[in-house]
This record gives C-alpha cells, structure tokens and sequence, in this order.
C-alpha cells in the first residue's frame, strides 16, 4: 500500500495507467467524457490534514488508452476535473 500520493501514482502507472488524462478534463471537458469509463478509484487519507486528501480515478477509453486522474477532495478541486469525473460516475452509475 502507497505512503503518499507520489507512491500511488507511482503504483498506478506501474499498472499500466500512463497518461494523466487531467489536461482533457481541463481542456475539452465533459464533452469527450462519453469515450470514458472509470475502471477503478483509489482514496488516500493522509491522516491529518484533509487537504492532503485525494482520489485517484483509474480511466480507460474505447480506444484502449488507460490513464488517471487525480483529483483533491478539498475545497481546492478544480471545478472542471469534478466535473468531469462527476459526468463519468453519472454514466458508470446508469450502466450499472
């Protein structure tokens, strides 16, 4: 198991999940949520302070590009990555 969140990014990668998709979920959004799933989440709690805290989202395309994001779960998430993420859940969850 990961000590910090370096160490899971770490592990993440090591599992094949290279690309940091964080940039699309910036860029172009929503949008291009609907060629994506999340494989897998990952939740790390430091412990102590709860900004420390983060999820990491384990992604998948249709075109098989694995990859992550990583997004804080604190008040300094950007709006556009929750959104995006929370657009992926919303499609996961009405699949299932």
């Amino acid at each position: 198991m990961a000590k910090d969140l370096s160490e899971l990014q770490d592990e993440v990668i090591a599992r094949g999940y290279t690309h940091d998709f964080t940039s699309e979920c910036r860029s172009s959004g929503i949008e291009n949520a609907g060629e994506l799933r999340i494989v897998e989440s990952v939740s790390f709690d430091c412990g102590t302070d709860p900004g420390d805290d983060a999820t990491i989202y384990l992604i998948e395309s249709g075109r098989g590009q694995k990859g992550y994001v990583m997004l804080s779960d604190s008040f300094h998430t950007d709006p556009r990555t929750a959104a995006f993420i929370d657009a992926l859940l919303a499609r996961t969850s009405d699949k299932g």
